[in-house]
């Protein structure tokens, strides 16, 4: 979990399998049949690769992250979408190189390798049976 500290007040946020379904479900399009249609997997890693964010994506990316945390510990969902723009504001903006915001995309793209790649095993080394001479 990656705790957003606020002023008065710490949010847990949470990426996983379920938040990476539903950011694909949000930045899913409608097909010329009318039909919704997820975004592939492989568009949501181009994005989560692509150095350049806008407002919409942090503020999806903080939101989803919101909900996962509260569906996990089991807590209603108490703020919105216009919430997360204050949680922004609060913790200095975007941009601000040393705050929470880049910190959390940087925690979401860590546990997004985690969460595809599983947790590497730890490797045995085998003894070295070279005879020498």
């Amino acid at each position: 979990m990656f705790e957003l500290k606020l002023n008065n007040n710490t949010i847990q946020l949470k990426w996983g399998t379920w938040a990476m379904r539903e950011f694909c479900i949000a930045k899913g399009t409608t097909n010329s049949k009318g039909e919704r249609e997820n975004l592939p997997i492989n568009r949501y890693f181009e994005i989560l690769g692509n150095p350049q964010y806008d407002l919409e994506l942090i503020v999806l990316l903080i939101y989803i992250g919101y909900k996962s945390a509260c569906i996990s510990n089991k807590k209603s969902i108490d703020y919105s979408e216009n919430d997360i723009c204050d949680w922004i504001d609060e913790v200095g903006g975007i941009f601000n190189e040393k705050g929470s915001i880049i910190e959390y995309v940087k925690y979401i793209i860590s546990t997004t390798v985690i969460t595809v790649q599983g947790t590497p095993k730890e490797e045995k080394k085998k003894p070295n049976k070279a005879k020498l001479g």
